[in-house]
């Protein structure tokens, strides 16, 4: 018998329900003003294009895997926090 990993974006997925628009108001405006630094954008455009090239290291890849987390978690909170402010009848 075989069973599914979930990765930890289905963790934060169950985990967060961004369907479910309960967020206060001010918590989601301040959610959707965060952004990632600069330097952390451009690392990530830097190894996704080594990644495709085939010349990402097993360190780049790890950092990558963690970008790539934390960005999932982030677009999570900030599709919730588009909903709350929907629910409550604001706009973003």
């Amino acid at each position: 018998m075989s069973t599914a990993i979930d990765s930890g974006t289905d963790i934060l997925f169950r985990a967060i329900r961004p369907a479910e628009g309960d967020i206060p108001p001010d918590a989601c405006r301040w959610l959707l003003r965060v952004r990632l630094p600069a330097d952390d954008f451009e690392k990530d455009n830097q190894w996704a294009a080594k990644a495709r090239a085939g010349t990402l290291t097993s360190a780049e890849r790890g950092e990558l895997d963690e970008l790539e987390l934390v960005t999932s978690f982030l677009e999570l909170m900030q599709s919730k926090a588009r909903l709350s402010l929907k629910n409550a009848g604001l706009s973003n």
